[in-house]
């Protein structure tokens, strides 16, 4: 077969077994129900939260990004009904109907990369939740995760579960956009780059970490105090970033 043949080939099975997953990013269902809508505003004080990730000690099974993948195009879900349920008015069913087709491990990511982008916020929140697990298998691009971490327009516990699948996958992209939020990003952001950056390269990220210390916000430093002392082995100067200096510039190399 022909290269343009099996590009060809590519683009039909794109546009079959992702058709109904396109009707959903286009918002003709919008998201709702039949019955009450289910609301999207988070609980009081969501975004303030970050979701915990276990930190691993250092040198432990963290994974590493070894090379940025492409968004190779795989099958649709194999049986109508489940094709059916993924764009189905019930929010319920369409987050049920993910789980089913992502049970497939060579399900089209373009699937889950529609249903990120849902209107209901739980549908948008399992889909990314499975797009994390996938990024990590290395099917899915960094630039998705990037964009669905950096999106502010999106609900806080959406862009959470990005930043959840993103920050625990060491890559370079991914280390640079957690210090930067560290740094300077919105409090969700400082949160979760708090807890996240434990997992990437730490001349990176301790001192992002140390300097995230002297952070306006008190689950900011109890989160970065919390990370430098799984960097350092146990370790604890407390809240000193004099001290935590001393020791990172100490350190054999």
């Amino acid at each position: 077969m022909t290269s343009g043949t099996m590009r060809g080939s590519v683009r039909g099975r794109i546009l079959l077994g992702v058709g109904a997953a396109a009707v959903l990013a286009a918002g003709i269902y919008l998201g709702r129900s039949t019955g009450t809508p289910t609301p999207t505003k988070p609980a009081p004080g969501l975004a303030m939260q970050a979701t915990p990730v276990p930190q691993p000690p250092l040198g432990s099974g963290t994974r590493a990004r070894t090379a940025a993948p492409t968004l190779a195009p795989m099958r649709a879900p194999t049986t109508p009904s489940l094709a059916a349920d993924l764009v189905d008015p019930s929010p319920r069913v369409r987050a049920a109907a993910l789980r089913d087709a992502a049970k497939d491990p060579d399900l089209d990511p373009a699937i889950l990369l529609a249903a990120s982008r849902d209107p209901d916020a739980n549908v948008a929140v399992v889909a990314t939740g499975l797009l994390g697990k996938r990024y990590a298998d290395g099917a899915v691009p960094v630039k998705e995760m990037l964009e669905r971490a950096r999106d502010r327009s999106a609900n806080p516990r959406v862009r959470t579960a990005a930043l959840d699948g993103l920050g625990v996958v060491v890559a370079p992209d991914a280390a640079a956009l957690l210090a930067d939020m560290l740094a300077h990003g919105d409090l969700l952001e400082r949160r979760s780059a708090a807890i996240l950056l434990v997992h990437q390269d730490p001349e990176v990220a301790v001192p992002a970490l140390i300097a995230a210390l002297g952070d306006a916000d008190e689950v900011v430093r109890a989160n970065a105090l919390d990370a430098l002392r799984t960097r350092s082995r146990g370790r604890d100067f407390g809240s000193d970033a004099t001290a935590w200096r001393a020791w990172w510039q100490a350190r054999p190399r």
